[in-house]
């Protein structure tokens, strides 16, 4: 199956960390968001990725391809930040009329996607939200979607759209999304892929919904810390660092050759490989590799690659080769 991945964003409520790092490829739970989104797509049989990149963007592809190498890898570059239908529109070359599946580089979340090999409808990965108004709606009559609405402003239904699409026909989707931008249909002034569906469904293109067992934001540093805890709690504790008269506290996450001395690591750490941490306690944090922390006491913290963190920070959000001393 073929999937198309939108990843084009600066991710700019995510800085410092996306000044030098897409923010698809920022760690969570010990993996890149983009490495998680992959893996729950392998369940419904996708061989072939479309990225759409703008930002960043050879730093994504390389990664994807030396990180999938069994997977059909090709992209397309968002040059204009009109909307996700006009993003799904540059992949036209690529798709054919066959099953084609959308999700957002972003979107982390917990479905059985198995499901979907062989599904003649269209399909649409929804959640029950708080705040409707933040996203695109479904409106169902019994088991039958009616109508698609983008972020609207009256409570008509509090089902979100996720960011995970399955169309039956990548083509007929690509035929909508063209449409959208022939007759110029905007939303707040973009292409809106939710307008494109429900042109679908005006032309008798039926589609269904599909449960999620889960669905983390990873929009800013707190969120992504939450996320991260979400899926260490569900995971469990994966690595083994070497341990000099230290210990951890489950769950924890620990790239290879992380090493813990006179230290208190856990619940919650997630660090890439090379990690150095030295008479600190550390909780709740994401660190990326090769990062060293000295006598500190941190918490609810994100530190990038090469960071190095020494004294008495407690609280912070930094990105690649920071130097925090005290």
């Amino acid at each position: 199956m073929h999937c198309i991945i939108p990843a084009a964003g600066k991710g700019t409520r995510m800085r410092p960390l996306t000044w030098s790092n897409p923010k698809p490829l920022i760690p969570v739970a010990g993996q890149p968001m983009l490495a998680h989104v992959i893996d729950s797509l392998l369940e419904a049989d996708v061989d072939h990725i479309t990225l759409i990149v703008g930002y960043l963007g050879d730093v994504i592809v390389s990664w994807a391809k030396t990180a999938y190498p069994n997977i059909k890898v090709d992209f397309a570059v968002q040059e204009v930040a009109d909307g996700l239908a006009s993003a799904v529109l540059l992949a036209e070359r690529f798709v054919s009329d066959t099953p084609t599946m959308i999700v957002l580089g972003d979107t982390l979340f917990s479905a059985d996607l198995s499901v979907l090999r062989g599904e003649p409808r269209n399909m649409i990965v929804t959640s029950p939200v708080d705040d409707p108004s933040r996203f695109g709606v479904v409106i169902m009559d019994g088991s039958c979607v009616v109508k698609l609405v983008e972020k609207p402003s009256e409570p008509i239904s509090n089902l979100a759209i996720v960011g995970v699409y399955y169309f039956a026909s990548g083509r007929t989707l690509m035929s909508y999304c063209r449409e959208l931008k022939d007759k110029n249909i905007k939303t707040r002034g973009e292409y809106q892929l939710t307008d494109a569906m429900q042109l679908m469904l005006e032309n008798n293109e039926p589609f269904g919904i599909l449960d999620i067992d889960g669905w983390y934001d990873c929009g800013k540093p707190e969120t992504l810390l939450e996320t991260n805890r979400e899926l260490l709690d569900k995971t469990g504790s994966s690595g083994h660092p070497v341990l000099d008269n230290s210990v951890v506290i489950d769950p924890c996450f620990f790239g290879e050759g992380t090493v813990l001395r006179n230290s208190i690591v856990g619940p919650w750490f997630s660090g890439g490989a090379g990690v150095l941490i030295e008479n600190s306690r550390i909780s709740n944090t994401i660190a990326g590799s090769d990062s060293v922390f000295k006598h500190v006491n941190l918490t609810e913290t994100v530190a990038g690659e090469r960071s190095i963190v020494q004294g008495s920070p407690s609280r912070m959000y930094i990105g690649d080769d920071s130097v925090t001393e005290t």
